[in-house]
């Protein structure tokens, strides 16, 4: 009857009988294993730790480099009885008698990557079936990578290895004294202003700037209507190991206004003043003694002004160059404090030996100042410095120029929601003004910006401006103090309102003013 049975399952299985019978017979000893383990096993019995399959602890005596499992009871086999596998037990690990910690967890998860991760480059395989457009010569525009720590900063516009943040802004509001001068005629004010701000990316090498225009328009008073900007684009060559040249291009473009001593005129608009000019230099380090060579070339030009009966007022023979020569010297005494000497020469050219009242007023001019550059815990970052000038004209009717110098600038991060910076700056510009020899300038800039919230900012401006006039009694003394609040809605969109008085005080006839000034607009960062 077996025999019959055994062939039918046979039959139907489509297996021969020799070789389905130890099939059958190694099936049941595989189910009945684990069975047989615990039986023989005390250890065993039970559920094991982890919900873990127990055919694996049974392999365990024949593989020595698996780990050994103690149950989750703390049972022991008793004294002088092996395990199952013939190895001595294992001593069950101590409780933790105290409350767990982060250490661990903030280690793993905060710690940097080491130096050899992160100078080691990651290689990746393109897509294939993609046009290589790097290759092809095309710049390839991209964002760039989201920063977590503001989420309402601008991405920017990645090409190639720059990244480019652009602004615009458009603004409405009120000004009371467009023309800066001593009467006063209010006048609805138009502000259009763009920005862009580069960024570079490279290995060796370093490509950075900012360039600002704007343009206010005064709807009530035309003449007023005035365009304003500056900016400045720097190039770092890494040449070697401890050679750099870098590379300045800069310009500023402002107006006259007609209360100016230098113009003292009644004219139909604002002349423009332009300024633009670079720098060359090389820095050569010595171990901790670093020495900078570097030139300096400028150029100023004043345009004719248009009087109110329609003639014009020449102001070309105020244009001038001027070419310098600095040598700086620094020691860096340990990281991030290093004293330094500046020592900057000078002459300006004009484009006219005589100026239209028969004065020359080509100078020479030296510049020693002493100071240092510091960083202390990337909190208080900045570089100050102080010394003496000396200006020498070149018509001897014209007083020579002398008097101490004060210059720095000092960013302090006070809380992470609060910066303070601070400005101040000393030098000697040219005038017209008959028997005055140059302008000695003096002034010193605040600024404070604190983020109400991560996407509401607060910032509070103000600046001092002291002007001596050389060789004659004219004094100006003025402030101008600011309050501006952002708020972003985004990344690419915010608003923007902001309010400035300027006040001005000079000992010449009519050229004191005071003016305020009412802005709101909208700032897109594309």
């Amino acid at each position: 009857m077996a025999d019959e049975r055994r062939t039918r399952a046979s039959a139907c299985l489509g297996v021969p009988v020799p070789v389905l019978i130890p099939a059958l017979a190694l099936a049941a000893f595989l189910a009945a294993g684990p069975a047989l383990a615990q039986a023989t096993d005390p250890a065993l019995a039970g559920p094991l730790p982890g919900g873990q399959d127990p055919d694996t602890f049974a392999l365990r005596g024949a593989n020595p480099a698996l780990p050994r499992v103690v149950p989750r009871n703390g049972a022991r086999p008793p004294a002088g009885q092996a395990s199952r596998s013939g190895a001595r037990p294992r001593t069950p690990p101590q409780r933790q008698t105290r409350q767990p910690t982060t250490a661990l967890t903030r280690q793993a998860t905060q710690q940097g990557l080491s130096d050899e991760l992160r100078l080691r480059p990651t290689v990746q395989i393109p897509v294939s079936g993609l046009p290589d457009i790097a290759a092809a010569g095309v710049p390839l525009l991209r964002r760039r990578p989201i920063d977590p720590l503001d989420p309402y900063a601008p991405l920017g516009i990645r090409i190639g290895g720059l990244t480019l943040f652009p602004a615009l802004q458009q603004s409405v509001g009120y000004d009371t004294n467009p023309d800066r001068s001593l009467l006063r005629r209010g006048s609805l004010a138009l502000r259009s202003q763009g920005e862009l701000r580069v960024e570079s990316d490279w290995s060796v090498h370093a490509l950075t700037g900012e360039l600002r225009g704007g343009y206010f328009t005064y709807p009530d008073n035309r003449n007023a209507n005035r365009p304003d900007g500056d900016g400045a684009m720097r190039l770092r060559l890494d040449v070697a190991r401890d050679t750099q040249v870098n590379v300045e291009g800069r310009y500023a473009i402002s107006t006259q206004r007609a209360g100016s001593p230098d113009l003292n005129a009644q004219v139909r608009d604002r002349p423009l003043v332009t300024t633009y000019g670079g720098t060359v230099g090389v820095t050569q380090s010595f171990n901790r003694l670093q020495v900078t060579v570097a030139g300096l070339v400028d150029r100023q030009t004043f345009e004719n002004a248009e009087l109110a009966d329609g003639s014009f007022l020449r102001q070309d023979d105020r244009n001038a160059n001027q070419f310098g020569l600095r040598l700086r010297t620094g020691y860096e005494i340990r990281p991030g404090f290093t004293p330094f000497v500046d020592t900057l020469v000078d002459t300006r050219v004009h484009d006219f030996a005589v100026d239209q009242f028969g004065l020359r007023r080509d100078s020479d001019g030296i510049t020693v100042k002493g100071g240092t550059s510091f960083e202390f815990s990337r909190l208080l970052i900045g570089e100050v410095s102080g010394g003496y000038l000396s200006r020498r004209y070149a018509d001897s009717r014209l007083r020579d120029i002398t008097g101490p110098v004060v210059d720095g600038a000092v960013t302090w991060i006070a809380t992470p929601l609060t910066s303070v910076r601070l400005a101040a700056s000393t030098g000697v510009i040219e005038t017209i003004v008959p028997g005055a020899s140059g302008i000695l300038t003096r002034t010193a800039t605040a600024e404070i910006t604190h983020d109400l919230r991560r996407n509401l900012r607060l910032t509070l401006t103000g600046t001092l401006i002291s002007n001596d006039y050389q060789g004659i009694s004219i004094r100006d003394q003025g402030y101008s103090a600011g309050v501006r609040l952002d708020y972003r809605l985004n990344r690419w969109l915010g608003f923007r309102a902001s309010y400035a008085r300027e006040l001005l005080r000079s000992t010449a006839v009519g050229s004191s003013y005071h003016s305020d000034t009412y802005l709101v607009g909208v700032r897109v960062n594309p």
